[in-house]
């Protein structure tokens, strides 16, 4: 420490300062040797101890605060899904029931040529009719196509067979007549009035939305108890035999990607659209 000037205006008070900093720097190292003397070195641990303790204390305060904040954190995440669910739920049971609303069911009243009275049965949802059934389906045999807009009859009485889509717009897709090889004309009326048994057109079954296949003994007029498969295209109302098709007995099944699932005599086979059999 450098000493004042004796020539300085301020000498006396530089003196006395300079004095009490000597002290200073003598008494307390004096202190501190007091001081480690009785407290031993076992007290100076102990203060770095807890000292180390203390600072411990306060990171695990801070991290269990961090804690606490994640974990109100993901809670209020939480809670926010929830809600969110919840909303969703309601919007879709809210959606559910109007859609239950919306849907209704009707009938219409179709008139067979043999004088039946039919009610066809139908569903409409968000404005899109579909047909379920019929109500009396006494003496008649039907099918309802694949998309349910259309259904096809055919009445046990006369054999008759009628197309209705969901709208009541009717068709009759009866084959008339049958011309033989030999250019021969048999009406419908004519055979089954006299032979009342024979087997003109029964068991109507879509094949896809524009054609259904039915079963009958044509081309033969005569009893010979045989059936065979036929279809008739809606679109242009002509019938066609299928080839080779034929057996005591004939029932229909299930479409399938192959085609119309028909059982000949316990034989699986297709039929297809265009008319033909597969396996």
């Amino acid at each position: 420490m450098k000493r004042p000037s004796i020539f300085s205006k301020h000498y006396e008070k530089e003196i006395k300062k300079r004095r009490k900093i000597i002290s200073l720097l003598i008494i307390i190292p004096i202190i501190g040797l007091i001081i480690f003397f009785k407290t031993g070195f076992s007290g100076l641990i102990n203060t770095g101890v807890s000292m180390k303790n203390g600072i411990n204390g306060i990171l695990f305060n801070k991290s269990k605060e961090n804690t606490k904040d994640k974990v109100a954190e993901v809670q209020k995440k939480s809670e926010k899904v929830v809600k969110q669910q919840q909303k969703s739920q309601t919007v879709t049971t809210a959606d559910t029931t109007k859609a239950k609303m919306d849907a209704k069911n009707g009938t219409f009243i179709v008139l067979l040529s043999d004088g039946q009275k039919i009610s066809v049965e139908y569903n409409v949802q968000s404005a899109v009719k579909s047909i379920k059934g019929v109500s009396n389906s006494k003496d008649i045999s039907y099918d309802i196509s694949p998309s349910k807009k259309a259904i096809v009859i055919q009445s046990t009485k006369n054999q008759d067979l009628l197309y209705y889509d969901v709208n009541n717009i009717s068709k009759d897709i009866t084959k008339k007549t049958h011309i033989s090889s030999k250019n021969v004309i048999f009406p419908k009326e004519n055979k089954l009035k006299n032979s009342p048994n024979y087997i003109w057109s029964i068991l109507p079954k879509f094949i896809d939305e524009d054609n259904v296949a039915y079963v009958s003994e044509l081309p033969w007029m005569n009893e010979k108890a045989v059936e065979y498969i036929w279809k008739v295209n809606l679109k242009n109302n002509i019938h066609t035999q299928v080839k080779p098709a034929s057996g005591t007995k004939i029932t229909f099944k299930n479409i399938t990607t192959k085609g119309l699932e028909a059982n000949i005599d316990g034989n699986v086979v297709y039929v297809t659209s265009l008319g033909e059999i597969v396996k």
